[in-house]
C-alpha cells in the first residue's frame, strides 16, 4: 500500500534521521510523492513526540508553571501570546503532528491488512495529542482542523472533544484487541516506541482512557455513560506496567540530526543555562519548611533528589555572584523573586538538570562544572507514564469513584512511587552505567515515612499525599501535573506570604554563610487555568481571540471546575 499525497516534509525529514528505521536513505525528502505507511508512522511518531517536549517547545519553559523548576523568561507566569513555545506548540501539533495522524488513519483504512492496527495507533496517538491541546486551550478546531473545506477552522467545545477522544479510544481498544499480533503489525525498528508489540499498543490505549476519564471526573455529567465507561476499563485492568512507558526515545547520536533531549543539549552545551530548579520542588523533597510551612512531607528526604538535580557547588564553596536561594550546595532563584541577586550571573554556581529528566549528571555530592560531556542526553521524553496508573487509582478511591478496588489508597500510592522510583532507575541506567540506582532499603524506608503521614492524615491530607507524590513523579511532565493541579488543588504551590517575603536557607552571599534570611517577593499573580491562544493563530484565524479570555478563571475547560 503507497500513500499518493505528500504530508508534512519535516515529518519525512524527521522519520529520515531516525538511523534505527528502515528508510530508503536513498530517496530525495523533498520530492517524495510515495511514502509507505509504515515509515509514515515513525514520522508520526516523532512529530508526535516532540509536540509538548523541551527544545523549541512549551516543556522547555512550562515547567515552571508547576513549580517544577523556575525560569527567568516566564517568571510570575508570565507566558505572552507571543511567545515562541506557545505558537511551536501549537504549529508543531496541527501542521505536523495531527497531519500525520490522520494521514496514517486514513491510509490504514485502505489496507485491510492493516486497517485495525495502524489506525488504532493513528487514533491513540491523535488523542494523546488533542487531549494535550484542549487541556491547555479549551476550545480549539477539531471537527474543520486539517480539512481543506475550513481554511479558517472554527472552534469545538472541549467537552465535545473529550466525547469523540473517547469514542476513538474504544475504537482503537476495540481494534488492537481483535488484532492478529502475528500478521497485521510486523513493523521492526518503524516503530520507535513499542517494536510493533501490539499489546503494549493496547494497553497504552486503556491506560490513555483511564487518564481521559480521571481528568473529567468532575464534570462527568458531560460525557456519556461515565459511570460505565471507568467501570469497564478499571474491570480490565490492562494497562501500563513497569518498563512499557510511552515515551519517546533520545540517542546519543549527533550526525546527521543531534538526536539528543533537547533539553539536556539546552542545559549542557548552551551557552547560559535557563533551567532552574524551583526551591519550593527542592524543600518538599528534602522536606524542609522554609517556605514551604505547610509541607506535607515535612522531614522525609526524597531518595530521588540526586537523580533530579546536580549541584554544581559543595557546601563549602564559594558562588560565582551572590545568590538568590542557597541551602548547602543548592542554589537557584525564587519564584517573583525581588532580592536582587535573582538576575546573577552563577552559570558555574546553580543547580541544574540532572540525569534522570534529561540524561545529564548524576550528582554524587562532590560538586563539578557541568558540560557537554557531563551526561549523554539520552533520556525519553515522558508522555504516558506507567508510575500514572496507580496515582489515578489512588485519587479514584479517595473520591468514591472506585469502591470496587481490590487495593487501598495507600496500597496504590505505594505502587506509584515504587514505578516511579523505577522508571527513575531505568533512566539512570540508560544514561549512565556506571551511576548507583536507588536500593530497596532506601525506597522501603522512604515508603514507610510516607505511610506514617498518610495515616495521620484526613482524605483531603491523603489526596495532597498522592498528588504531591505524583507531582514528584512528574518532574520534566509538566502538562500532565498542570492537569492535576488544576482538578485537585495539589500539590499546594507557592503563592506569596502575606508580607511579601520568602526564605533562603543560606545568606545571600558568594560565600558560603549561615542563614537563614528573608528577602522581598513581588505579588504572585493568579494561578493561570488556560493558556492565551498562540499569536500564529489570533493573527490569521478570526475565529479565535484573546479580548475577554480571563486566565484565572474556571472553565475554560470543561472539566476544571471549582
Amino acid at each position: 500500500m503507497k500513500i499518493k499525497t505528500l504530508y508534512f516534509l519535516s515529518a519525512v525529514a524527521a522519520a529520515i534521521i531516525a538511523n534505527s528505521c528502515d528508510l530508503d536513505i536513498n530517496r530525495d525528502p523533498y520530492s517524495v510523492t510515495e511514502l509507505d505507511v509504515a515509515q509514515l508512522l515513525t514520522a508520526t511518531e516523532c512529530e508526535v513526540g516532540c509536540t509538548f517536549a523541551g527544545g523549541y517547545y512549551l516543556n522547555q519553559n512550562f515547567s515552571s508553571y508547576v513549580q517544577h523548576t523556575c525560569c527567568r523568561e516566564v517568571d510570575n507566569y508570565s507566558i505572552i501570546p507571543g511567545t515562541n513555545n506557545l505558537s511551536n506548540t501549537w504549529l508543531e501539533a496541527y501542521v505536523g503532528a495531527i497531519k500525520n495522524c490522520d494521514a496514517l488513519i486514513e491510509n490504514a483504512q485502505k489496507d485491510e491488512s492493516k486497517d485495525d492496527v495502524y489506525a488504532a495507533v493513528g487514533n491513540i496517538l491523535r488523542t494523546y495529542v488533542y487531549m494535550g491541546l484542549t487541556d491547555l486551550w479549551g476550545d480549539i478546531p477539531y471537527s474543520q482542523a486539517n480539512n481543506p473545506e475550513y481554511q479558517i477552522p472554527a472552534p469545538d467545545k472541549s467537552a465535545d472533544i473529550y466525547k469523540d477522544l473517547l469514542s476513538r479510544l474504544n475504537l482503537a481498544i476495540d481494534g488492537l484487541s481483535k488484532s492478529d499480533p502475528d500478521k497485521s503489525f510486523n513493523l521492526g525498528a518503524n516503530d520507535l516506541i513499542y517494536k510493533g508489540d501490539t499489546g503494549k499498543w493496547l494497553k497504552a490505549a486503556n491506560t490513555l482512557k483511564l487518564k481521559l476519564l480521571v481528568q473529567a471526573r468532575k464534570a462527568k455529567a458531560q460525557i456519556p455513560d461515565y459511570d460505565s465507561e471507568l467501570s469497564s476499563v478499571l474491570s480490565a485492568d490492562e494497562f501500563l506496567g513497569r518498563g512499557e512507558d510511552l515515551q519517546f526515545p533520545h540517542s546519543t547520536a549527533q550526525t546527521p540530526s543531534d538526536e539528543r533531549n533537547a533539553d539536556f543539549v539546552g542545559e549542557y552545551e548552551g551557552g547560559q543555562k535557563t533551567v532552574f530548579i524551583n526551591p519550593w520542588l527542592y524543600e518538599t523533597m528534602k522536606g524542609l519548611t522554609y517556605n514551604f510551612t505547610d509541607n506535607p512531607l515535612k522531614n522525609i528526604q526524597d531518595p530521588r533528589i540526586p537523580y533530579y538535580w546536580v549541584n554544581q557547588l559543595t557546601e563549602d564553596d564559594t558562588a560565582d555572584n551572590n545568590t538568590d536561594y542557597r541551602d548547602g550546595g543548592f542554589v537557584s532563584i525564587f519564584l517573583g523573586s525581588k532580592s536582587g541577586y535573582s538576575s546573577s550571573s552563577n552559570e558555574h554556581s546553580m543547580s541544574v538538570i540532572g540525569i534522570y529528566p534529561v540524561g545529564g549528571k548524576y550528582d554524587d555530592g562532590n560538586g563539578c562544572v557541568i558540560g557537554a560531556k557531563s551526561g549523554t542526553g539520552v533520556a525519553p521524553d515522558k508522555m504516558l507514564m506507567a508510575y500514572s496508573v496507580p496515582f489515578m487509582k489512588a485519587e479514584l478511591v479517595l473520591a468514591g469513584l472506585y469502591q470496587s478496588a481490590p487495593k487501598t489508597a495507600f496500597d496504590y500510592l505505594e505502587e506509584g512511587i515504587k514505578e516511579s522510583i523505577a522508571h527513575v532507575n531505568y533512566v539512570t541506567a540508560l544514561a549512565d552505567p556506571t551511576a548507583p540506582l536507588i536500593g530497596g532499603d532506601a525506597e522501603a524506608d522512604f515508603v514507610q515515612a510516607i505511610k506514617g503521614k498518610f495515616n495521620a492524615a484526613d482524605n483531603a491530607g491523603k489526596m495532597e499525599l498522592v498528588m504531591t507524590q505524583k507531582w514528584i513523579a512528574n518532574y520534566f511532565n509538566p502538562l500532565e501535573a498542570y492537569n492535576d493541579i488544576r482538578r485537585t488543588g495539589y500539590p499546594k504551590l507557592f503563592k506569596g506570604n502575606d508580607d511579601h517575603k520568602a526564605v533562603s536557607p543560606f545568606a545571600q552571599t558568594a560565600e558560603p554563610a549561615p542563614g537563614p534570611v528573608q528577602f522581598e517577593v513581588g505579588t504572585i499573580l493568579d494561578y493561570p487555568r488556560i493558556m492565551w491562544y498562540p499569536t500564529c493563530e489570533v493573527e490569521v484565524n478570526p475565529n479565535f481571540t484573546n479580548e475577554g479570555r480571563i486566565l484565572k478563571n474556571y472553565n475554560n475547560v470543561f472539566w476544571d471546575v471549582e
